[in-house]
């Protein structure tokens, strides 16, 4: 028994000594390194980021070592900046107006403290799609008066978009009938003809909206080109956009519009060689598999996810982008 005795008290001295000489040469070594966690705030599930949220996330699982990434839902562009800032996601898309507008206090941030945000890179243009039931007699975006018309999630991007186009037509939401939905929602409310048009912005097809005009006969509302030329004079982060035809079922006609770029952004603080890897891998080295997202990612390159960036990139992209030599 004393013999016993011995040995023990020998095993509680020396395992100690042992562990500590292996966790100071390499912590991670005894107990098994321990993940990164990323988080990755996209927009609503009926849209086209999350999807691409997802596909960024799959991306870092499989080629990026000792870390894990999950893309989740949101209210999208101004949550997402919140969410940022709060430290509650990594990684976030955002519009790029609204980035700008955080990033420098202006426009809708006026007031409030400058968002420490940085830009990795963009992905797919954005359509504004306007759309309502065939069955109304909304044909143009100033019939959209008096009318129950869904936008986005209130502070959205999207939601900001649909206002400040609103405004150059003259319209505000004194002048209809305002719902804030999300876009799943809205297809919902245009079936159930508890809401007469819809503006959201989305990839196109969206698959809610494809859905809807499967089931019920839609229309899209288009913009005319003299009014995209003022917009865009004045609002430079938007762009004319041609929603095709047969993108939607039912809708036999190419639809003008305006479109923006999807940002992914991160905080200032994010590790810049982890931001270095995770550009490396979605924009050049893995880029295929991220162009299996959703179909407006076919038409996608390095050079294009490099355009259309409205904040200062984070130095871990800019050293990326330096390196394929697409930043000065």
């Amino acid at each position: 028994m004393k013999r016993n005795g011995w040995k023990t008290a020998l095993v509680a001295l020396v395992l100690p000594a042992l562990l500590f000489c292996l966790i100071a040469q390499d912590p991670g070594a005894a107990w098994g390194a321990q993940k990164r966690l990323l988080r990755i705030a996209t927009a609503s599930t009926g849209g086209s980021w999350y999807p691409a949220g997802g596909a960024i996330a799959a991306i870092i699982n499989k080629y990026i070592t000792n870390t894990e990434a999950s893309a989740h839902p949101s209210a999208a562009s101004r949550e997402n900046i919140r969410l940022l800032m709060e430290k509650k996601t990594e990684l976030a898309m955002v519009m790029p107006d609204v980035a700008y507008f955080a990033q420098t206090a202006t426009d809708i941030y006026k007031g409030k403290p400058a968002a420490k945000i940085a830009g990795l890179f963009s992905f797919w243009g954005i359509d504004l799609l306007t759309i309502t039931r065939a069955d109304t007699d909304i044909r143009t975006i100033q019939d959209l008066k008096g009318h129950k018309v869904g936008f986005g999630p209130p502070g959205s991007g999207s939601e900001v978009m649909s206002k400040k186009i609103l405004a150059e037509y003259g319209i505000t939401y004194k002048d209809l009938k305002p719902q804030f939905l999300s876009a799943p929602e809205q297809a919902r409310a245009l079936k159930d003809k508890t809401l007469h048009a819809a503006m959201y912005t989305i990839g196109t097809p969206a698959p809610t909206f494809v859905d809807l005009c499967t089931l019920t006969k839609c229309r899209l509302v288009c913009m005319e080109d003299e009014m995209i030329q003022k917009i865009t004079a004045k609002h430079p982060y938007y762009s004319k956009s041609i929603i095709p035809a047969g993108s939607y079922p039912n809708v036999d006609y190419d639809c003008a519009t305006l479109k923006w770029v999807g940002l992914v952004v991160v905080h200032k603080d994010f590790d810049e060689e982890l931001a270095y890897q995770i550009v490396k891998a979605v924009v050049k080295d893995h880029l295929d598999e991220f162009k299996q997202a959703h179909a407006k990612a076919k038409g996608l390159t390095t050079e294009s996810m490099f355009q259309g960036m409205s904040i200062p990139w984070h130095p871990g992209a800019a050293r990326f982008w330096k390196e394929v030599g697409l930043l000065k």
